[in-house]
C-alpha cells in the first residue's frame, strides 16, 4: 500500500512539472511574434531519496534565454541606425533649399546681376538696361534672405524636435528604472513579464540616444552615455534637459552639467539631431552668409569707385546689418624732412572667434591705381618727384619706347633713368605689383616725396598720373599689407578676416565674429595712423539675413568712371567680378557649387551609412535571435515530447488507481 501510494505520489509530481513545461512552451509559442521577447526553457530534475528510490522529476528551474553581448550588439546597432536614419531624414528637408534649377540659387542670381551690369556696360545711358541691375540686384536679395530664412527655420524645427526627443528619453528612463527593479533577483524569482517589456524599453531608448548597459551584480542596471554620464543607476533615475540658445542645443544632465558633446554625433536620432543643428547647419548658414556678404561688399566697393551720369561717385547697391569696424582715420605721411625709416608696422591681435597675430610692415611705397595700357613705339613716360622739404625737384624721362612694351619692361626703362641721377639714386626705384607700377621709397631717404606721371601720348596711361604721396601710407596700402599677413594665416583667411580701404578709411570685417586689438607702431613719429588702433569686436554680420537694396535710382548707377561719367568702364569692371576669386580666391559660383556639393555628399554619406549599419544591424539581429528567438518548429517537437511524458504519466496514474481500488476491494 505504502509503495503504491510513494509511485502515485511520484506520478503526480512528475504530472505537475509536465504540466508545467507544457504551459511554458505554450507561453513560447503565444510570444513567437512579441518584440523583445526571449524564449525560456524549463531544466527538469529527477527527485531521488537518499537511499536511491526515485520519486520522479520537478521543476529546477526556467530559465530566459537571453546572451547579453549580443542583446547589446543589437542596441549599438540600433543606436547607429538610428542616428544615419536621422540624418537623412533631415538632408532630405535641407537639399531642396539650395535650388540648382537655375531659377532661385544665389549664384544665379549672383550671376544674372553680373550679366546685368554687362548688358548695361553696351549701352551705359539706357535707363532700362539700368532698372535691369536694380532688379537683378534685388533678386540676389530674395535668393539670399530665402535661403538663409530655409535653413533657419530648420534650425528651429530640429529645436523643437530634440525638447520632444529629450522628453520622451525621460520616460524611458523612468521605466528603464522600474522594470530593472522587477526583473532582478535570482532566477526563480525572474519576472518575465518584466524583462520582456524592460528589451523593449531599451530597444525604443536605442532609437533615440547613445548609451552603454551595465548589469550589476543585484540584477539592477546601470545606463550611462558615451561621455560616461550616468542615466539611470539601479532604481535611480537621472533625467536630462535640452537648454537652447542661439549657439545651438545643450544637452544638460540632472545637475545642470553640459553633457552634449557625450551625445552629439554618437548614435540615436538626438544624436543626428545635435550634430545637424550644432554642426551642420550653423556652417551653411555661415556659406551662405560669406557668399552673400563677398558678393555685396565687391559690388559695392567696385561700384564706389565709379561714378553716374552726373559725375556723382556711386553710392552703396546692397546694404546690411554690418558688424565691420571703419578705422576714423589714416596716415598723414611724412612731413618735412621727417626720416620714414625705421618703417612703421601694425600689430593686430585677434580673440574670440579666431585666434591669432599679424604684424604688417609699411615700406614707403605708391602703387600706381591701374596697369600700364597702349603703349606705342615713339611714346615717352615723365615721372616728377618733389622732397617733402621743396629742396628736390626732379623729372625724369625714358627714352622712346618701341611700342607693347610690359609693365617690367617699362620699370626698367624708369629705373635707368633713376640710376643715372645722383639726387634720386639710391632713394627711389621702381618695380611691378600684381601688373601695376610701384614706386618704392628707400628706407634710408631723408624725407618723403610727392610723385607725379605723364606720358608723351594721351593714348598711352602708366597708372601714375594722378601721384601720390611717398613716405605716407594710404589706406589702400595699409589694407594691402594686412590682407598679405591674413592670407598666410589659415585659421584668418578660412574666418573671412578682410582690410578694406573705404573712402580713405581702414575696415576691419570677417565672416565670424571676433574681437581685436590694434597698436601702430610709429618709431621715427612720422604722423602714421591707421585709425584702427585701439580694441573693439567685429565680424559676424548675418548679411543674407539682413540683407536690403540700397535707395537707388536707376540715374546713379557709377557705369562711368570720373573721367568719362557716361561711359562704361565702370560697368565693365563690376562685370568682370563674376570671374574674380570674392569668396576666399574662390568665385561665387565654385564657392556656392562647393556649399551644394557638401550638402549633397553628406546626405549620399548619410544613405551609404544607413545602408550599411542596416546590414550590421540586420546579422546582430539574427545572431540575437538564433539563441533567444522562438522557433515554432523546435517549439512543436518540445510540445509533442512533453505531451507523451504527461500522457504516460497519466496512464500509469490511471493504472495504478486500477490497482490500488483491486487491492481494497480484496481487502474489504
Amino acid at each position: 500500500m505504502g509503495s503504491l501510494s510513494g509511485a502515485i505520489g511520484s506520478a503526480t509530481r512528475s504530472l505537475s512539472s509536465f504540466s508545467e513545461a507544457l504551459s511554458v512552451i505554450q507561453n513560447n509559442i503565444a510570444n513567437a511574434a512579441t518584440p523583445g521577447y526571449a524564449r525560456q526553457r524549463v531544466s527538469l530534475a529527477p527527485v531521488v531519496t537518499r537511499s536511491g528510490l526515485s520519486l520522479g522529476v520537478e521543476v529546477n528551474q526556467v530559465q530566459s534565454l537571453r546572451d547579453s553581448l549580443l542583446d547589446f550588439q543589437v542596441l549599438l546597432g540600433r543606436q547607429s541606425a538610428s542616428l544615419f536614419e536621422k540624418e537623412q531624414q533631415i538632408f532630405q528637408q535641407i537639399e531642396p533649399i539650395f535650388d540648382l534649377s537655375g531659377e532661385r540659387g544665389l549664384d544665379q542670381a549672383a550671376d544674372r546681376l553680373f550679366s546685368a551690369f554687362s548688358a548695361l556696360s553696351v549701352s551705359p545711358g539706357d535707363f532700362n538696361l539700368r532698372r535691369g541691375v536694380i532688379e537683378a540686384a534685388g533678386a540676389v536679395v530674395d535668393s539670399a534672405q530665402s535661403t538663409f530664412s530655409s535653413l533657419s527655420r530648420q534650425s528651429s524645427n530640429l529645436e523643437g524636435e530634440a525638447r520632444n526627443t529629450v522628453g520622451r528619453i525621460n520616460g524611458l528612463l523612468e521605466q528603464v528604472g522600474q522594470l530593472g527593479a522587477l526583473g532582478s533577483g535570482s532566477p526563480s524569482g525572474q519576472n518575465f513579464a518584466a524583462e520582456t517589456r524592460l528589451d523593449q524599453v531599451l530597444d525604443e531608448l536605442s532609437g533615440l540616444i547613445n548609451f552603454t548597459l551595465i548589469h550589476q551584480s543585484d540584477g539592477t542596471l546601470t545606463l550611462v552615455t558615451g561621455g560616461g554620464e550616468p542615466l539611470v543607476v539601479g532604481t535611480t533615475v537621472r533625467p536630462i534637459s535640452a537648454s537652447i540658445s542661439e549657439s545651438g542645443i545643450a544637452i544638460l544632465d540632472v545637475d545642470g552639467r553640459d553633457i552634449t558633446s557625450g551625445i552629439e554625433s554618437q548614435g540615436g536620432s538626438l544624436g543626428a539631431i545635435l550634430e545637424l543643428r550644432n554642426q551642420k547647419l550653423p556652417d551653411y548658414l555661415n556659406e551662405v552668409n560669406r557668399i552673400t556678404k563677398a558678393v555685396a561688399d565687391r559690388v559695392n566697393e567696385q561700384h564706389a569707385l565709379g561714378v553716374d551720369i552726373t559725375g556723382a561717385a556711386g553710392g552703396a547697391i546692397f546694404e546690411y546689418q554690418t558688424s565691420s569696424v571703419l578705422g576714423s582715420g589714416r596716415t598723414a605721411g611724412t612731413a618735412g624732412a621727417a626720416t620714414p625709416a625705421p618703417p612703421v608696422s601694425l600689430d593686430v591681435t585677434f580673440s574670440g572667434g579666431v585666434t591669432a597675430s599679424i604684424s604688417a610692415t609699411l615700406d614707403s611705397f605708391f602703387v600706381a591705381s591701374a596697369a600700364p595700357t597702349a603703349a606705342s613705339a615713339g611714346d615717352t613716360i615723365s615721372v616728377s618727384f618733389t622732397s617733402a622739404d621743396g629742396e628736390i625737384e626732379k623729372t625724369i624721362t625714358t627714352s622712346a619706347l618701341l611700342g607693347g612694351e610690359s609693365t617690367a619692361d617699362l620699370v626698367t626703362r624708369l629705373n635707368d633713368q633713376i640710376s643715372v641721377d645722383p639726387e634720386l639714386a639710391g632713394q627711389i626705384t621702381f618695380s611691378g605689383s600684381g601688373g601695376n607700377i610701384k614706386v618704392v621709397l628707400s628706407e634710408t631717404a631723408g624725407q618723403g616725396f610727392s610723385v607725379s606721371s605723364a606720358t608723351s601720348n594721351p593714348a598711352f596711361t602708366t597708372g601714375l598720373e594722378s601721384g601720390g604721396t611717398l613716405g605716407g601710407h594710404s589706406a589702400a596700402e595699409i589694407a594691402s599689407a594686412l590682407n598679405e599677413q591674413v592670407a598666410l594665416d589659415p585659421g584668418l583667411a578660412s574666418a573671412g578676416i578682410r582690410f578694406v580701404a573705404v573712402a580713405g578709411e581702414v575696415k576691419l570685417d570677417g565672416d565670424v565674429a571676433f574681437d581685436y586689438t590694434v597698436a601702430d607702431n610709429d618709431p621715427a613719429a612720422t604722423g602714421f595712423a591707421s585709425g584702427l588702433a585701439g580694441s573693439g569686436s567685429a565680424g559676424g554680420a548675418t548679411a543674407a539675413n539682413t540683407l536690403r537694396l540700397a535707395d537707388l535710382s536707376p540715374s546713379k548707377i557709377a557705369a562711368g568712371t570720373p573721367g568719362s561719367p557716361g561711359g562704361n568702364e565702370n560697368a565693365l569692371a563690376l562685370t568682370a567680378l563674376a570671374s574674380v576669386g570674392l569668396v576666399n580666391g574662390i568665385t561665387h559660383t565654385e564657392a556656392y557649387a562647393a556649399l551644394v556639393s557638401g550638402v549633397g555628399q553628406a546626405s549620399a554619406g548619410a544613405s551609404s551609412r544607413l545602408d550599411t549599419q542596416n546590414q550590421i544591424l540586420s546579422t546582430a539581429q539574427a545572431l540575437r535571435d538564433s539563441f533567444s528567438g522562438v522557433d515554432i518548429n523546435e517549439e512543436a517537437i518540445r510540445l509533442l515530447e512533453f505531451q507523451q511524458a504527461f500522457q504516460a504519466t497519466t496512464r500509469v496514474i490511471q493504472v495504478l488507481d486500477s490497482l490500488t481500488t483491486e487491492i481494497l476491494g480484496l481487502v474489504g
